[in-house]
């Protein structure tokens, strides 16, 4: 259709046929044309105000009249009755309703309508058809602004009671005719279609001069120049100058209204309120601002796209009708900085004159407090009638997307002023504005430390988005705002507002209360975010944050002022609100947790630093002193407030306690002590609270810092009250300990570990791993252990000794062993368990009973348990790591008193003498004889050097008596483990008698191996080897099967071999006794003199020592197996190391790169291959090249190192490892 058409708006001169003839065209949209050329011509002569304002009325019209040259253009036609949101796909137009009172005049049908890309927020729009002169409409306009400042209440209360048609002039029915001209033109007719005298001029014939002000000044605020007109950079200046000029007018006049009308008649008001609702003032203002947002968004999301939209949409869009210059568009913000004073006046004025509306009449708008989203469309946005400003979706969807523009921060300031200015106006809309606002707010500020941090180089993580030129104090100005916000609804709004005798309804700011309490965490986050970053601002050298303030946009200004106002901020809502305040510090603990944490095998996690800075903001809040942090940590654990409904798994009371312990861990003692009453009454509460088992573990390292860090309280009470709220903790703890324990029968209180899996203490991430084992056990099995027993063990075996050795004085520990007799009740079931699924526990027990080991006092509640433990056939069966506390245990059952170890002693003795009776098992009995002699042998390796020196005449019988025992393997085996120990445990001169016996039994075991080698060569044979009594199976040529028996042998010979490694790894100077009979096991550097001895005629060559004989068997019989080949397989060797470090063998060609290595290591041929070294001195020697004096130290460290090396490996052969369940 012709409309399409461009130059059809150009064409200023179209008649009244062509118009009517294309408004039946199938499109009604354009928008209305607005011919509103306003001028005037100063009037001269003073005369009343009221007759100077009338006269300038008039003649502004009649000039408007006599320049103007009036065209229609099509008309674009929008209306409130239509539903915005499928505006798009409306064929039909209508009448705006800001223009038209009675609804739409007309309809007409129309057939397939083109589209229009016009947003619906551009309908209040009037547009020029034609160039005018602004200047003079300007100078006019100027001089009203001028009266009104001049005398603002006479003017006011003149133009309000001056009725236009009190003065019969010549010029009342020009202004009338002109009046009914423009509206007719704002309807979308033509300017000069004849007008029936009667019909409109009625309509303005009561008007006061106030409304037409109000109306000319709207008219102007919505006036632009079409796209088609071409209009200069200057004309476009003028009407941008006209707007600001009438938006100043309008707001000065509400202003003054606003003050009249609180002092005058009821009527008035009423009559003022008519005048707004006539006009159409708020429903104008409100789509002026929402438009200026849009074009701002709009001509910004253009300059980033670098594309002009305008050529790529099809039919119609507002930027092809109305010319926003871009100069008009960037600079917006003048227009909008004045709207948003006037909006703020109006909505003063507004409360002044509504008849406040029945409560619940209206719908509230929309629906949670939460759900206020910025990207929210603008078009399903209706002016609702009858309802103030504050209470319109447009208003705070305006609010939103403004606060969301991140590319026109610099206008921030301005619109959380207004927000502040007019909450006393906000009524029932009160909860949910305040509540999306600061939810906005927030998320500015978070944005902006975001990109202060990405832009500083702290973090690499881009922000959402990058705010550009960032007025310098923007960071205070948002927190302030936040500030001012909160405070309003939490604090008395009262003392803040009461100059403004505006009364405040109780009801709509309990409302808004609640509302800021639920986001209050978020809140915390950004704020506690903000200190985060000053920290790092003053942490951080100054030249550093110096470059630091060049690279970033973001200004941070003094740090101190904006702690300042964050202190300013937190300290009433502490005061008022603190167990509200102290959720969200938990909540916000939760949320600053590391992913990963170095530190493993802690059950109370340790803080990261983000979270220590929590600590440390909560310490600078004058308000927040210790007891009152005490006092609000046990209200918040009593009944924790409702947070954050999305974080099922989030335990308040635990992320509560948790920070709680930082804190404690950071305050000062003298403070920590000062405060010990309500320290007491937090601890009795919680133990009754029945809390997660992770808020009990925190509970008790909160005792045991105080503790720690208070060992005496002064009075007797206070010391008593600490020990009964010691007893209840340690109580609360052993019985999560014990529920991985269930009852073997019912009657009898024996506990047994229940089957199922246990967790691993790793103290990262405690919830999140308890929650997923549980998920796994509820699928695996019905009954479900506790998850946290391993934890409570843990922690007992961290603190429980030193903590019951702190609170119960000397006099007093004989309290203790019930406590402790009970927690052994839930300790020993687990360590008589020694299956794999059951090692957490296992270990977790036995470094708790190694800790209260190390204390006299406690030896009865444990002895009895750990002796019968010892003595359990399953002793060994564990994990290398609980060795050493096992040590601990074993060393102080023994040497506390004198007794224990004579008993293990006269066991052993009673073993050996019984004489085997007809019905004892003798493999069961010899079994029994190894066992005491193996743990016998432990206690001595529990032991220091010498320890038990004086048993060594009662210990060397007991080992000679095993000896005598023939073809024993199972009993010789552990007394070449019990040499292996005394080696280590007693001094060299010690040991002088019992060297001929260990040489004695190594050489015959050598012979054994020997004869079992020979005799397997000797493939003709067919009966057993020619060792009298050697309890093996031959088959073949194949040695040993791996029958039960020859395990046993095998196992002797390792532990033989083993011996002999162990004598030659430590220092020559420790075995002095050794060294003698060297030669008979290993080759020295004289062997190979190839020395002939003359003996009864014949020639013999010389001694072979046994290691070279065995290598030369071993080898031969390996060459026959190929598939067991072990001759390729080499050891290697270093001086203090031990050679042989395997724990079983399965057949004897296992040994043989032992006996390789030994026959060529020692010898000097072979040695001068390998290198220089050729004795163990000088080959240990070769690690102290440095010079005489540091030699002797270094080689002090280095034995001390090797044996430590040496005792590792021996403490690994007592282990029978761990029943794989």
């Amino acid at each position: 259709p012709g409309n399409k058409n461009p130059t059809t708006k150009q064409n200023l001169q179209v008649d009244n046929s062509q118009t009517r003839k294309r408004s039946h065209s199938s499109t009604q949209l354009s928008l209305k044309g607005k011919i509103m050329e306003k001028l005037a011509d100063k009037s001269t002569g003073a005369k009343p105000k009221t007759k100077k304002s009338k006269r300038k009325e008039e003649e502004r019209q009649r000039k408007a009249a006599s320049q103007a040259e009036r065209t229609q253009t099509p008309s674009i036609f929008f209306g409130d009755s239509l539903d915005l949101e499928n505006w798009y796909s409306c064929g039909e137009g209508e009448v705006s309703e800001i223009e038209s009172d009675t609804g739409s005049p007309r309809r007409r049908s129309s057939s397939a309508p083109p589209r229009f890309n016009i947003h619906p927020l551009y309908q209040h729009v009037l547009l020029y058809l034609q160039l005018y002169d602004s200047s003079r409409a300007l100078h006019a306009l100027s001089a009203v602004a001028a009266m009104l400042r001049s005398a603002p209440s006479g003017f006011v209360s003149a133009i309000s009671t001056t009725s236009i048609n009190n003065t019969y002039t010549p010029q009342l029915s020009l202004l009338q005719n002109l009046l009914a001209r423009h509206r007719v033109s704002v309807m979308g007719k033509d300017f000069y279609c004849p007008i029936p005298q009667d019909s409109h001029s009625h309509s303005f014939r009561s008007a006061m001069y106030l409304e037409i002000i109000i109306s000319l000044c709207l008219y102007f605020l919505r006036s632009f120049y079409s796209a088609h007109v071409t209009a200069g950079p200057q004309d476009l200046a003028g009407n941008r100058a006209m707007q600001l000029t009438s938006i100043e007018v309008l707001t000065l006049l509400f202003s003054e209204l606003a003050k009249v009308t609180g002092g005058s008649a009821k009527g008035f008001a009423s009559f003022i309120y008519d005048v707004l609702s006539k006009c159409k003032v708020q429903k104008v203002v409100l789509h002026c601002l929402l438009s200026s947002i849009f074009s701002a968004q709009k001509w910004h999301d253009q300059r980033v796209a670098d594309v002009n939209m305008s050529t790529v949409e099809e039919g119609l869009s507002e930027e092809s009708i109305i010319n926003l210059s871009e100069d008009q568009v960037d600079s917006c913000s003048a227009v909008q900085s004045q709207l948003l004073r006037l909006l703020q006046s109006l909505v003063v004025l507004e409360h002044r004159v509504l008849v406040p509306v029945e409560e619940g009449g209206e719908p509230m708008l929309g629906g949670d407090v939460e759900h206020v989203n910025p990207q929210q469309p603008m078009t399903s946005l209706q002016y609702l009638h009858g309802q103030p400003i504050t209470a319109q979706g447009m208003f705070l969807c305006a609010v939103i997307r403004a606060l969301h523009q991140h590319h026109a921060c610099k206008m921030h300031p301005q619109w959380i002023g207004l927000i502040t200015a007019t909450l006393p106006y906000m009524r029932r809309i009160l909860r949910r504005v305040v509540a999306s606002v600061t939810l906005q707010l927030c998320r500015n500020l978070d944005n902006l430390l975001h990109q202060y941090l990405y832009e500083t180089g702290i973090t690499d993580v881009r922000p959402q988005w990058m705010a550009l030129c960032i007025p310098p104090d923007l960071l205070l100005t948002v927190l302030e705002g936040i500030t001012a916000i909160i405070h309003y609804c939490l604090l008395d709004p009262t003392s803040q507002y009461h100059q403004l005798h505006v009364s405040v309804d109780q009801k709509y700011l309990a409302e808004a209360r609640s509302g800021i309490l639920s986001i209050l965490h978020t809140i915390m986050s950004s704020v506690t975010l903000l200190w985060s970053v000053l920290h790092h601002a003053d942490s951080s050298e100054k030249p550093a944050a110096a470059s630091a303030a060049s690279t970033s946009n973001i200004n941070l200004g003094s740090t101190k002022k904006i702690r300042q106002q964050i202190l300013e901020l937190l300290g009433p809502i502490s005061m008022n609100h603190g167990v509200h305040f102290m959720a969200a510090i938990a909540y916000v603990w939760n949320e600053r947790k590391q992913i990963k944490t170095p530190v493993r095998n802690k059950v109370i996690t340790v803080a990261s630093d983000e979270q220590l800075l929590l600590v440390e903001l909560v310490r600078s809040v004058s308000a927040m002193r210790t007891e009152t942090v005490m006092h609000t940590v046990k209200e918040v654990l009593k009944q924790p407030p409702a947070i954050a409904k999305d974080k099922k798994h989030l335990s308040l009371e635990v992320c509560m306690l948790q920070f709680f312990y930082a804190y404690v861990q950071r305050i000062p003692v003298s403070t920590l002590v000062d405060s010990w009453p309500s320290l007491l009454a937090l601890l009795k509460d919680s133990v009754q609270l029945g809390l997660p088992a992770p808020g009990q573990f925190l509970i008790l390292g909160v005792l045991n810092e105080f503790i720690l860090k208070n060992p005496n309280l002064e009075s007797k009470k206070d010391q008593r009250e600490l020990q009964d709220v010691t007893h209840k903790v340690v109580e609360a703890i052993g019985t999560i300990a014990g529920s991985s324990l269930e009852q073997t029968t019912w009657l009898r209180r024996n506990l047994e570990v229940k089957a199922s899996p246990q967790i691993v203490v790793n103290g990262t991430n405690l919830e999140a791993d308890v929650e997923d084992l549980m998920l796994t056990v509820m699928e695996a099995s019905s009954v479900t252990p506790s998850v946290y027993s391993v934890h409570a063990l843990t922690l007992l075996a961290e603190v429980l000794a030193h903590l019951l050795d702190m609170v119960f004085y000397s006099d007093e520990k004989e309290r203790v062993i019930p406590m402790l007799v009970n927690i052994m009740h839930y300790v020993v079931p687990y360590l008589r368990n020694h299956s794999a699924h059951n090692a957490p526990s296992y270990r977790a027990c036995i470094q708790l009973l190694s800790s209260l080991s190390g204390y006299q006092y406690t030896r009865r509640a444990w002895k009895k348990e750990a002796f019968d433990l010892f003595m359990d056939h399953t002793f060994f069966q564990m994990d290398s790591s609980c060795v050493s506390h096992w040590r601990a245990i074993i060393d102080h059952l023994m040497t506390h008193d004198k007794t224990t170890f004579r008993d293990l002693m006269t066991r052993v003795a009673v073993a050996q003498s019984s004489s085997l009776s007809l019905f004892t098992n003798r493999d069961a009995e010899l079994e029994q004889r190894a066992m005491l002699l193996k743990r016998l042998a432990f206690t001595i390796y529990s032991s220091e050097v010498d320890q038990y020196q004086k048993y060594l005449p009662d210990i060397q019988e007991r080992l000679v008596e095993s000896l005598r025992l023939p073809q024993v393997p199972i009993l010789h085996a552990q007394v070449f483990l019990f040499f292996r120990v005394l080696l280590l445990r007693m001094s060299p001169q010690h040991l002088t008698s019992l060297w001929p016996t260990m040489i004695t039994e190594l050489v015959q075991v050598f012979l054994l191996m020997e004869q079992e080698l020979t005799a397997d060569e000797d493939i003709s044979r067919t009966s057993g080897p020619s060792v009298a009594g050697l309890e093996t199976t031959y088959s073949g040529g194949n040695g040993f099967s791996t029958s039960y028996n020859s395990q046993r042998w095998l196992n002797l010979y390792l532990s033989a071999c083993k011996l002999l490694d162990l004598a030659l790894a430590l220092p020559p100077e420790s075995l002095p006794q050794f060294q003698m009979y060297r030669w008979a096991f290993i080759p020295e550097a004289s062997d190979d003199s190839g020395m002939e001895v003359r003996r009864q005629g014949t020639h013999q060559r010389e001694f072979k020592p046994y290691v070279v004989r065995l290598a030369k068997l071993l080898r031969k019989r390996a060459k026959k197996n190929p598939e067991d080949d072990c001759s390729t397989r080499t050891l290697s060797w270093e001086p203090g190391h031990l050679m042989l470090t395997l724990y079983i063998i399965r057949s004897m060609e296992q040994l043989l790169p032992f006996f390789n290595l030994l026959s060529q290591v020692f010898n000097s041929k072979a040695s001068s291959r390998l290198g220089p070294a050729c004795a163990h001195n000088r080959a240990a020697g070769l690690y102290f090249c440095q010079k005489e004096g540091h030699k002797l130290e270094s080689q002090k460290v280095f034995w001390s190192r090797a044996r430590q090396n040496i005792e590792e490996m021996v403490e690994k052969d007592f282990l029978e490892g761990l029943i794989k369940t």
